[in-house]
């Protein structure tokens, strides 16, 4: 009876142990999942709800009741198309709306594009670099083989450049960083072709300029 008794405490302390052993165990992973930090992101280049980000070309105040982003790429050619209507608004809105924009690279030289236009930013001249690839597009665009030398010609005609930097400048790592970062931002918050409208971070799910003149006079 005796020994019975000795088993039957030595199976209740056994048991004892173990779910003390098995209580911390589950107890420390709970603890360790929920002190796990979120990834963050690069604290250069912040994103904010309105889909800008720090690392993008801007052009009109950082404090403007309302901020456009587009998202295009160099060799699409609706974006070329709609390129002078909105040359026109951004004048038209002038020192009243943010214009933002970023890229998305479909298209085989795009990304080649790209380069150029952040190496002729460091020299303030994106938009009139942008201007020209939209205007010349036929020239470079829409061609298999990389057209870089032909891209270099295209913006060789804009006053002032100068072309030794930006072909030095081309090379800087930091664009490809800005390239990849774009997209996947672009494809989180919805964009799937160019050109791609959001207006205070409210994205057009089509491509209408007189939509977008509407949301622009709605948020001002």
């Amino acid at each position: 009876m005796q020994k019975k008794i000795k088993g039957l405490v030595f199976v209740l302390i056994a048991v004892l142990v173990i779910s003390i052993v098995l209580f911390k165990f589950v107890s420390n992973d709970t603890a360790a999942t929920v002190n796990i930090e979120k990834p963050k992101m690069t604290a250069t280049m912040p994103m904010v709800g309105n889909m800008a980000a720090s690392h993008s070309f801007s052009s009109g105040p950082i404090d403007a009741k309302v901020t456009v982003v587009e998202y295009f790429d160099p060799e699409c050619e609706s974006c070329a198309a709609v390129a002078p209507y909105i040359e026109k608004e951004m004048e038209y809105y002038k020192g009243k709306v943010r214009w933002v924009f970023r890229y998305m690279t479909y298209h085989k030289n795009s990304a080649t594009a790209v380069k150029v236009l952040e190496a002729a930013r460091k020299q303030n001249l994106f938009l009139e670099v942008q201007h020209i690839l939209f205007q010349s597009q036929k020239v470079w665009g829409e061609k298999q083989e990389p057209t870089e030398s032909e891209i270099l010609k295209v913006v060789s005609q804009v006053p002032k450049i100068n072309m030794a930097k930006i072909k030095s400048d081309m090379n800087d790592p930091a664009t490809a960083e800005i390239i990849a970062k774009d997209a996947t931002e672009g494809a989180q918050g919805g964009v799937t072709g160019t050109p791609t409208f959001f207006v205070n971070g409210m994205i057009l799910d089509q491509l209408d300029l007189d939509l977008l003149i509407k949301k622009i006079n709605e948020g001002l």
